[in-house]
């Protein structure tokens, strides 16, 4: 009977064969008893299997702004309350806008003051302007004019400047949310008093969430922008996420020395959340018509990988010349056909030549394995 073997998505089938009888057996010689070491066996088949590295990191909001006060002053409303969702330029917070309003009045005054002087200024730099070139005045007076409507056009610009500030500042008395999201923090309280830079709500967009992963050297050398993740959230089990890596950092951090690299998800029924610990899976390489198998399954003899197999009921030793490691599993590049039958378990009693009581799994005629871990 054969059985999936699942190696990082993909299926290498195995089969576990019961042997007729168990315990001692007759040997060849009448009279003769021959002593059997149960174990159990696979039949291999070579398939498809994905190495992939895992690691771990925390789930951020690609839309995530705290936001305080650009302007100081009592708060006269809190608008939006935590859960809230907000449009990019909802109001927020309002302040009190009484002394705002009275010196933007105070600045639009002063602009019209420099406007009338301005007016004035031109007006005479025309006139001596007339006169010079008539020969009515001397350079000095036309010069003298020239600075004055210098001087106004500098005090014009000068208002306008300070009633654009205190428009600005008027504008800033009512705190709104710069992106489109939900309200996850709201510090402000009606009637306190706030100084410029207080913070006073955070909102967030988590319809994107991205993930920050440190690799190792050997981990981050073979992933690449856009290849597939799979994410599993320890408080979300059972469920499995799909992303993108959409970043692969080119220097390793001084500190860590580790580099860093930047996942992302669709997040549309926003089952995921800031905050969330996730283990992520990056798929770095495919393989297609391969043997793997468990790195437990492995011995070492003279210094040699190895593994038994069963031919007529015998142990078989045959080394192996291994490749790429898949998490807890490793691909045979040679030793092993399709077809064999490898011992799984009580491979560690084995000796060349031992007579095999080969049993089923427990419970069940098929033994059952399940997909590793990453690669570290």
């Amino acid at each position: 009977m054969k059985m999936p073997l699942m190696i990082a998505g993909s299926i290498l089938t195995a089969a576990v064969l019961v042997a007729g009888g168990c315990g001692p057996r007759r040997g060849p010689e009448e009279g003769q008893t021959v002593e059997r070491v149960p174990v159990r066996v696979v039949e291999i088949t070579a398939g498809p299997a994905t190495s992939t590295v895992a690691a771990t990191g925390t789930i951020k909001a690609r839309g995530d702004v705290p936001i305080s006060a650009e302007a100081g002053g009592r708060v006269l409303e809190v608008v939006a309350q935590v859960g809230d969702g907000v449009s990019e330029g909802d109001v927020l917070v309002r302040l009190d806008s009484e002394l705002a309003e009275l010196s933007l009045r105070q600045a639009d005054a002063q602009v019209l003051l420099a406007e009338a002087e301005l007016d004035d200024a031109e007006a005479g730099l025309a006139r001596a302007q007339s006169l010079w070139e008539s020969g009515d005045i001397a350079d000095v007076e036309r010069e003298a004019a020239e600075r004055r409507a210098k001087s106004a056009r500098a005090s014009f610009s000068a208002a306008s400047a300070g009633s654009g500030s205190a428009e600005r500042q008027l504008r800033n008395t009512e705190i709104k949310s710069p992106i489109t999201g939900t309200v996850a923090f709201v510090f402000a309280e009606e009637g306190h008093l706030i100084a410029v830079g207080t913070p006073v709500a955070h909102v967030i967009n988590d319809d994107i969430v991205e993930i920050e992963l440190g690799l190792n050297e050997n981990q981050v050398s073979d992933v690449r922008p856009r290849r597939t993740v799979t994410v599993r959230v320890r408080a979300l089990p059972g469920e499995l996420f799909s992303g993108k890596v959409e970043y692969v950092g080119r220097r390793a951090d001084d500190m860590t020395k580790t580099y860093p690299v930047r996942v992302v998800l669709q997040n549309s029924a926003h089952r995921l959340r800031a905050g969330m610990v996730a283990e992520v899976m990056i798929a770095v390489k495919e393989f297609s018509d391969v043997v793997v198998i468990e790195r437990d399954w492995v011995v070492d003899r003279y210094g040699e990988p190895a593994v038994y197999v069963a031919s007529d009921s015998l142990a078989v030793l045959k080394r192996l010349v291994l490749g790429k490691v898949i998490g807890n599993r490793v691909v045979v590049a040679s030793g092993l056909e399709e077809g064999d039958l490898m011992v799984t378990f009580g491979h560690d009693r084995l000796t060349e030549g031992a007579a095999l009581d080969i049993k089923s799994a427990p419970g069940d005629s098929t033994e059952q394995t399940t997909s590793g871990s990453d690669d570290r």
